[in-house]
């Protein structure tokens, strides 16, 4: 008896858990599928540095590839009539820091 109920207050809620989507993850798609500032800003906020290109793809989708720079970019522009973005700069295809705002080039 006190395996059942240990399974049932314990494991369950962890299996359960692990078996739902992350934030990160449920952020990525949201942005994969609508391309807003909202879920954009909790991805920049929730990726880690040391984050490989092809994981940070899998989250966001195809980005702007330079090389030394990914870009995602949102369905609007900034007051200075820039597109609207996030970059995330790489070194040796990892995320060493990013942001979100205006891209003006």
């Amino acid at each position: 008896m006190n395996r059942l109920l240990f399974f049932t207050l314990v494991l369950i809620p962890i299996l359960l858990i692990s078996c739902t989507p992350s934030r990160l993850t449920k952020a990525g798609k949201h942005y994969q599928n609508h391309q807003d500032y909202k879920s954009l800003i909790e991805v920049v906020n929730l990726i880690k540095p040391g984050t490989d290109t092809t994981e940070l793809q899998k989250i966001l989708g195809p980005g702007i590839d330079f090389g030394f720079d990914m870009r995602f970019l949102i369905d609007s522009t900034g007051p200075n009539g820039c597109a609207m973005g996030a970059v995330f700069h790489l070194e040796e295809g990892k995320v060493t820091s990013q942001w979100l705002d205006e891209i003006c080039e």
